[in-house]
């Protein structure tokens, strides 16, 4: 029903639609007192004991007003152009591997780091990382204005994106970070084939 009161921010389906959820499910969360939050959100010993929903989920929560409008517009424009150039279904297959990957990798060294056991993480971080990456490794050539001030080419957005990660990284730990730093390794790492095919 709300998809349909939406107007289509795109030619994607899944974008609009990752949009629409992100949106919804962070406006909830504020509205409920953090509820939804509690389960979307990625914890390593809840996916333990069986959840494993919360593998995908903790994406769709910004934690901050400046963290939505930062996740929704990535969605938008670099989401955009690679569902254009891709499609929905590549583009898809791409985020899951990638988020879904960082996720169940730091789920398994959780079990050997006692202080991430209790990790509880929401946020696009991980997702932004991802489209910025695999953006830049599609559009290695093309230019990108961030906020007006700088513009970069692809092949620096991903020295800036990672760099920014781990700057963030040193600052809160990281282990607290460990789902956003597997995803730009992972990003980066993506084999070459499969993201020009």
């Amino acid at each position: 029903m709300l998809g349909r009161m939406l107007p289509r921010l795109g030619s994607s389906k899944l974008v609009s639609r990752w949009i629409t959820i992100t949106l919804v499910a962070s406006i909830v969360t504020v509205i409920d007192g953090g509820w939804l939050a509690g389960w979307l959100a990625f914890e390593p010993a809840r996916v333990w004991r069986g959840e494993l929903w919360r593998l995908a989920t903790w994406v769709f929560v910004a934690p901050r007003p400046s963290s939505l409008v930062l996740t929704c517009a990535c969605l938008y424009k670099l989401g955009g152009d690679l569902a254009h150039r891709w499609g929905d279904r590549k583009l898809r297959r791409f985020l899951i591997e990638i988020v879904v990957g960082a996720a169940g990798v730091t789920t398994v060294i959780a079990v050997v780091v006692a202080p991430i056991w209790h990790l509880s993480r929401v946020g696009g971080w991980g997702v932004c990382d991802t489209l910025v990456i695999g953006w830049a490794r599609q559009y290695p050539d093309r230019m990108l204005e961030l906020y007006g001030l700088v513009r970069l080419s692809g092949r620096n957005l991903i020295a800036v994106t990672v760099g920014i990660t781990c700057v963030y990284a040193i600052y809160v730990g990281p282990l607290a970070m460990a789902p956003e730093l597997l995803a730009c390794a992972a990003a980066y790492h993506y084999p070459r084939a499969r993201l020009m095919s």
